[in-house]
């Protein structure tokens, strides 16, 4: 009976030792970082791997800083802390530099490019834009890169700044207002169309002498210099005033040809007080823009017809 007795005591005692030094550990545990493990190598690594390596042995990874290195690539891990190999404390975390790549490149090509494309590729260059010289240039869209400095394929360092040529779009074209006295209207307004450029406005007035919807005056006047694409601003005879209480008043109606390939017939019908007639009757090419003075007289519509199919129709 002493003998059982001995050997429960001895087992109680084994398990109160077992119990306490578990404690003991845990306490150790927490209070010291948990146990010594050897620091993984993760030099030449890229982020996302090192990250993988240290998780599977209770270690962090923290990015103290980027630097260039000439041989380790960007992203890459250049060195750490702890060295590889040696004793860490699971919890611990290890401090790693980062290649930013090396700091010489060869100068992209930006000529051709569009705004969103330099964009792009000065990013990937951490280029950054000296300066940009604006030029016009026919046979060029507006925003492209005609030139830069430094050149294509010439060795830089990241963060070198450029210096780019950038296009307007063709060479603005001027021309001379021509002679519009005493025109008709109708012919004022086609002599215009060949010059590219278009009217803005018609105001009428009376005149005891000149016959009505013939042009008075005009601005900017004859000889003056303007851009192409430039309206003009017409005074129109309404004849002599014979006491109406108010003549049609007019407007300006703009359409423009949708994008295509083909010639369209574009046919323009008006329709008001004085009832409805074609008004408007040829070929243009897509991209074209149509300019037409309407006479507003009542509920006045304009129906837009290409190739003979209705296509628009403006209300007045």
């Amino acid at each position: 009976m002493r003998g059982i007795f001995e050997y429960i005591k001895a087992i109680m005692l084994f398990v109160i030792v077992a119990v306490v030094s578990a404690v003991v550990v845990m306490k150790v545990s927490m209070y010291t970082g948990g146990e010594i493990i050897s620091t993984p190598d993760v030099r030449g690594g890229a982020i996302i791997k090192a990250l993988e390596t240290l998780d599977q042995q209770d270690l962090y990874l923290k990015v103290t800083r980027l630097a260039y290195h000439q041989q380790v690539a960007r992203d890459k891990i250049i060195s750490q802390s702890p060295e590889p190999g040696s004793p860490i404390k699971r919890g611990r975390e290890v401090r790693v530099v980062v290649s930013k790549g090396t700091r010489s490149q060869v100068m992209p090509n930006l000529v051709e490019a569009t705004e969103r494309g330099i964009d792009r590729l000065l990013s990937e260059g951490e280029l950054r834009v000296k300066k940009v010289i604006p030029v016009h240039m026919n046979g060029a869209e507006k925003g492209i890169v005609l030139a830069q400095d430094p050149p294509p394929q010439t060795e830089i360092h990241r963060g070198s700044e450029v210096t780019l040529l950038v296009s307007l779009g063709p060479q603005p074209r001027y021309v001379m207002v021509p002679d519009l006295g005493e025109k008709p209207l109708d012919l004022a307004m086609r002599a215009l169309s060949e010059l590219d450029l278009k009217v803005s406005e018609v105001a009428y007035r009376p005149d005891l002498t000149k016959a009505k919807g013939t042009v008075l005056s005009h601005d900017p006047p004859f000889g003056r210099r303007v851009l192409g694409g430039s309206g003009i601003s017409l005074a129109v005879s309404e004849g002599p005033d014979k006491g109406v209480a108010s003549a049609p008043s007019y407007t300006i109606f703009f359409y423009t040809i949708p994008s295509g390939q083909d010639p369209v017939k574009i046919s323009i019908v008006q329709t008001n007080a004085g009832g409805e007639k074609e008004v408007y009757n040829r070929v243009h090419m897509p991209g074209d823009t149509v300019s037409l003075l309407v006479e507003i007289r009542g509920k006045t519509t304009a129906k837009v017809f290409l190739n003979n199919k209705l296509a628009d129709v403006k209300r007045f």
